[in-house]
């Protein structure tokens, strides 16, 4: 079996802690898998904008880049799918998050983020995963047709405190999906969105199969895309909660271990290499 799709989320997965990557490496491999025909995306929480910050623009061509957790998709600096949270429904979300102190949600609306400042350590924070932040007072003053791809909640609660925090958005808003992203982040979006949704459009897009489609992820907004490839492959560092679901467990995110395991697979295109990493048998 070769592989037709490769999905690769972005931070403490292809990235080090430091938000840094072994870029000519990486274009390397891109090069080959591009070359012998495989679909390559980035799916990630971040925004568009940020992308910029990772990726020089000449490999953006050769990628499919899903932001916002997949519901904004975009090719060659063109939107091809967006989805998201009407008015109504973020609005009520975030009346909810404002009962508590210790919740900064910031709006990704694909094309652009907002949040309700404009400096100091929590805006710092944010500004890594969002590039040119909006500043606006209230969120209710965005336009009434507005589609928010992703409420991002920054948080300074512990992970098992961000999962109980999701389970509560998800018991109480039946229309979205809310998913921790790593330490410190909660993420909200519409219920037929999300990473899956977005592997689950290429794959139809190219006619490929779950058996030809491999992802790697660290956090449970991976969750979904795991459950569109049967190559799911979790990293050393990931939330014991996602990696318990993958068939494979690799090395962690500052060791490369992801240009690691494809620069092992473009040596034949094959994936008999991947037993070793393999957790789950079948």
């Amino acid at each position: 079996m070769t592989l037709k799709l490769i999905t690769i989320d972005l931070d403490e997965t292809l990235l080090r802690t430091d938000k840094t990557y072994d870029r000519d490496r990486f274009n390397r491999v891109l090069k080959r898998l591009r070359e012998a025909g495989v679909i390559v995306a980035i799916a990630t929480g971040n925004s568009y904008q940020k992308i910029a910050d990772y990726f020089e623009e000449s490999v953006w061509p050769d990628l499919y880049f899903a932001c916002d957790n997949g519901n904004y998709i975009v090719k060659n600096d063109q939107t091809l799918k967006k989805i998201g949270i009407p008015y109504e429904g973020f609005t009520q979300i975030i009346d909810f998050l404002d009962e508590f102190q210790s919740y900064s949600p910031v709006l990704g609306l694909g094309d652009a983020a907002y949040f309700r400042d404009t400096k100091g350590p929590l805006f710092d924070f944010i500004s890594r995963y969002a590039k040119d932040v909006n500043y606006i007072p209230q969120f209710s003053e965005l336009p009434e047709d507005s589609v928010v791809t992703k409420i991002a909640i920054a948080t300074q609660d512990t992970l098992d405190r961000n999962k109980v925090l999701a389970r509560i958005i998800n018991e109480r808003y039946q229309e979205v999906t809310a998913v921790t992203s790593g330490d410190g982040w909660v993420d909200v979006y519409n219920k037929e969105g999300g990473k899956g949704s977005a592997l689950l459009y290429l794959q139809n897009k190219y006619n490929i199969k779950a058996e030809e489609s491999m992802a790697f992820g660290d956090s449970l907004n991976d969750e979904s895309m795991m459950a569109q490839v049967h190559y799911s492959i979790a990293m050393d560092n990931a939330d014991k909660d996602l990696a318990m679901q993958c068939r494979y467990k690799i090395g962690n995110n500052n060791d490369q271990s992801v240009i690691c395991v494809l620069e092992d697979y473009i040596q034949s295109f094959e994936l008999d290499f991947l037993e070793k990493y393999r957790t789950i048998k079948e």
